[in-house]
């Protein structure tokens, strides 16, 4: 009888805990991820580009697997989108920032930073060119 009552104390306390959280990280202020630019040819003022932002550890298995796919995003989308990796391992607080459950996580965002799409695990490059189709965004080759 006693386990039982510990166990439901320690799961409400637990429970709490993550209902505090939440309501913590939407009571803050949302900060926009700083956004990237590229020169533009018409106005010659740098506009801002879209974003394609893995987040990860490079420890993980489907986050190393990860990397040919935006090596690749990269190569295709130079001039056209930013491609960005931040290693958690490196910048804990990304997670926080962007509100990572789990690794790795691809967010995109429009060229005026605002998120276009999330995915959770690891995601084929074919799935990244119908994002950034979606989004409108061309191969520069």
């Amino acid at each position: 009888m006693n386990k039982r009552i510990v166990a439901g104390a320690v799961i409400a306390a637990l429970v709490l805990a993550s209902v505090w959280s939440i309501a913590d990280a939407r009571g803050k202020k949302e900060e926009k991820p700083a956004q990237k630019t590229v020169a533009s040819q018409e106005a010659g003022k740098p506009q801002p580009l879209p974003r394609m932002v893995d987040l990860g550890k490079t420890w993980c298995i489907p986050c190393k697997q990860m990397v040919a796919v935006l090596q690749e995003a990269e190569l295709r989308y130079k001039g056209k989108a930013v491609i960005e990796f931040i290693d958690l391992d490196k910048k804990p607080e990304a997670a926080r920032e962007y509100k990572i459950m789990m690794i790795p996580t691809q967010i995109f965002f429009t060229a005026d930073g605002k998120e276009f799409e999330r995915h959770v695990g690891y995601l084929p490059f074919e799935e990244v060119e119908k994002i950034f189709t979606k989004m409108g965004v061309q191969r520069s080759h």
